[in-house]
């Protein structure tokens, strides 16, 4: 028989400021658009993560989001390997081509059905 826990995984979504007090301990701090959250993400995070370590994600924001900068935040806050999620007023582009080759794949496959 398995249990069901529910965590409620949004008080990991600390604001800025608590996040940067937090930063005078063991942190990894990575930033990003996650938008949308792919599991290529989800594999990098996991991989980053390092025991004894606090991995705290900054979810910035593309020019022109999928999602909602706080669902993006909630997503990632939902992983086991993400210790703290901050919402980030800046943009970054680290996870820019990720998104792009997504959208290009999800566009390419909607062309190949559509011409059947």
């Amino acid at each position: 028989m398995f249990k069901i826990y529910k965590v409620d995984t949004r008080s990991k979504i600390i604001p800025l400021e608590q996040a940067r007090q937090l930063s005078g301990t063991r942190t990894l701090w990575l930033s990003g658009h996650f938008d949308p959250l792919l599991a290529e993400h989800a594999r990098n995070l996991r991989h980053r993560a390092v025991p004894g370590q606090k991995l705290i994600v900054e979810i910035t924001n593309p020019e022109n989001p999928l999602l909602p900068q706080r669902a993006r935040a909630e997503l990632v806050a939902a992983l086991d390997s993400v210790d703290y999620v901050v919402l980030g007023n800046g943009t970054n582009s680290d996870d820019t081509s990720i998104t792009e080759r997504f959208i290009e794949h999800v566009l390419n496959r909607h062309r190949a059905e559509s011409s059947k």
